[in-house]
């Protein structure tokens, strides 16, 4: 594609951006978002939950191994914000991931959930869409089963961040005090702003779908990525073995690779409220732009060699089956430190073999 092939295809790519179908997001925005408001979330939520119960609320801690980890350690309930990202017509969570904030240690994780995942709507889910004579799927016998990804779809105008947030919430067995929820424009803003991002690009990814105005041509090697590059980057999945598992594992690099770059570079930071407030209006967010923006100078304290990013086990095919077991352990030692008994066990003797290999 060279000279004016390659001219015409560029207009009508921005021509189409706004009515791509099926856009596969990365929400490196939300990422920025998390961390220069997360303390502000932490304060706010402290407010709110003065008379409630702050009780941590893991998948499946048993009470005594509970009450034993407590007496152990004093464990800080972390904040967790839901992000989501949605193909164009703004009815499917196309990525799904959790971040969780750990205030005292100043530790970030982020879990992700692949989009095809395997769920069950809540029995309240269900009264809400009969009550409303919406439609209620129905797969495999099962009243109420359908991907992650649908259930947005399903909820119905109104409905649809607080059926995604519960969503997850059960899946995972935590609490979600906040979500955002942002578009692929917001994301080509973001990357732009803050001057692209240097990264490896570990093979060749082509792709071309012209119905979707969708053009992925990106070589192997270290490179500078800018809002478009970056948007080929993190879309790219049709080439990969392992398909949308592995287009997870390449946002999680390249969110990692966005946030030491805004972490280490002081003019973005100094900049970022005046970033925040150009692509507000593409975000959704339960969060307020003041909370976000008055503890913006907190992203200092955000440990970039302490951030985490996981994917919940399970196994892929027309639908991804997690592993609800392993999902527990997940949840239980990413965001509350809780490790299995068996774990520490074989830990000590493996540093025991170490101690007398010296």
């Amino acid at each position: 594609m060279n000279g004016p092939r390659m001219q015409r295809y560029h207009h009508q790519k921005k021509l189409k951006r706004k009515k791509r179908k099926k856009v596969f997001l990365i929400l490196t925005l939300f990422v920025m978002i998390i961390c220069v408001g997360i303390v502000g979330f932490r304060v706010a939520f402290r407010k709110e939950a003065v008379g409630k119960d702050t009780t941590i609320k893991t998948i499946n801690p048993e009470p005594k191994r509970a009450a034993e980890q407590q007496k152990q350690q004093e464990i800080v309930k972390p904040i967790n914000v839901a992000v989501f990202g949605v193909d164009n017509d703004g009815f499917r969570t196309d990525v799904n991931f959790v971040a969780s904030f750990n205030e005292k240690t100043k530790e970030l994780h982020f879990v992700s959930v692949p989009r095809d995942t395997r769920v069950v709507m809540t029995n309240q889910m269900i009264a809400s869409l009969e009550e409303r004579n919406a439609y209620v799927p129905y797969r495999n016998n099962v009243k109420g089963q359908c991907k992650l990804t649908e259930v947005h779809a399903y909820a119905g105008e109104g409905y649809r961040n607080e059926f995604s947030v519960a969503m997850l919430e059960d899946l995972l067995g935590i609490e979600i005090d906040y979500y955002v929820k942002v578009d692929l424009d917001a994301f080509h803003d973001i990357v732009d702003a803050v001057g692209g991002v240097d990264m490896q690009v570990e093979e060749r990814l082509y792709y071309s779908d012209p119905v979707q105005g969708l053009y992925i041509d990106l070589q192997p090697g270290y490179q500078h990525l800018d809002g478009d590059k970056a948007e080929q980057l993190v879309r790219f999945r049709e080439g990969y073995a392992q398909k949308d598992l592995k287009r997870i594992q390449v946002q999680q690099d390249f969110m990692k690779a966005l946030l030491e770059k805004v972490s280490s570079t002081s003019t973005i930071i100094s900049n970022l409220p005046d970033i925040i407030k150009v692509i507000w209006n593409d975000v959704q967010t339960d969060a307020t732009l003041k909370d976000v923006l008055k503890y913006a100078k907190y992203i200092k304290d955000i440990d970039i060699s302490k951030i985490t990013m996981q994917t919940i086990p399970g196994e892929g095919g027309a639908y991804f089956d997690h592993d609800e077991e392993g999902t527990k352990q997940l949840i239980d030692k990413v965001f509350y430190g809780i490790v299995p008994e068996e774990e520490t066990v074989e830990e000590a003797a493996d540093v025991q073999i170490d101690e007398m290999s010296v």
